[in-house]
């Protein structure tokens, strides 16, 4: 394990995880979800990390990184991964494959959006992108709850609907577990993203080679992503909830190995 800390513009320091072997291959940056951290993402950190530089940072207010009070927007976000990327040794002006679980796949995508020279492709794993219909008004019942001193309750509740049937009942209770660490100014914050944001815009303006995973119950209109994008690569794993990436890794290890090699990358 090579972990560091990348201290961004306003004190926040991130845990960075930043391993792998270095080569002609372009690093690849892997950025966790709502509520997780780098660790979400282990079973592709290790597969990569075995041909290629991996760099896998846990977001502010997540892991072991700090947790200010301000700096949750989702361009804020990117902005952080700009910075850190930049700080790196070895990574100033270096353009990564940004790949993002949930909230990350968003985050990445306002990356490439704002700094297009620092990323040479995007995968996107069961990110919401494109707003459903409806998002606002449920968003903002959930918000008084996640508020409130019974915030647990409701932030459990509405994660679990993110799992299949079918997934590890097991795992599934570790991830919740490791989920609700999370500070609850944190989650609020976030959540209050969620009520505004909209992956459109980011969608449109991104040039890089795209992919799209989703889970058995796709989280974003594909369809409509790949009017937004006509590059997009889409591709459904089978027999895993929302956390796919760690119920079924080697469906997602593979789909994002052709991806890389597709594309060059």
């Amino acid at each position: 394990m090579a972990y560091t800390r990348v201290t961004l513009r306003d004190g926040t320091a991130l845990n960075v995880y930043d391993s792998g072997a270095e080569g002609v291959l372009p690093p690849l940056l892997f950025v966790h979800g709502n509520s997780c951290d780098h660790t979400f993402l282990t079973p592709q950190i290790e597969h990569f990390q075995k041909t290629r530089r991996v760099i896998a940072p846990d977001l502010r207010g997540h892991g072991e990184s700090d947790a200010p009070q301000e700096g949750y927007a989702f361009a804020e976000l990117a902005e952080d991964l700009a910075e850190m990327l930049n700080g790196l040794e070895g990574m100033e002006g270096r353009a990564v494959t940004a790949v993002g679980h949930s909230m990350g796949g968003v985050v990445v995508l306002e990356l490439a959006h704002h700094h297009p020279e620092l990323v040479a492709g995007v995968a996107c794993l069961d990110s919401t992108v494109l707003s459903p219909p409806g998002r606002p008004s449920r968003i903002h019942s959930l918000l008084d709850g996640l508020r409130s001193t019974a915030w647990q309750g409701y932030f459990l509740r509405y994660f679990e609907a993110a799992f299949d049937p079918v997934d590890d009942p097991q795992r599934k209770q570790a991830i919740l577990e490791r989920m609700l660490r999370t500070p609850q100014h944190v989650i609020v914050a976030l959540f209050e993203q969620w009520r505004i944001a909209d992956g459109a815009a980011a969608a449109r303006a991104c040039r890089a080679p795209m992919l799209y995973v989703s889970s058995s119950r796709p989280r974003t209109d594909t369809a409509q992503l790949a009017e937004l994008c006509p590059q997009l690569m889409h591709g459904q794993a089978v027999g895993s909830g929302h956390f796919l990436t760690l119920e079924v890794p080697a469906q997602v290890n593979a789909m994002l190995e052709r991806f890389l090699e597709i594309n060059g990358l």
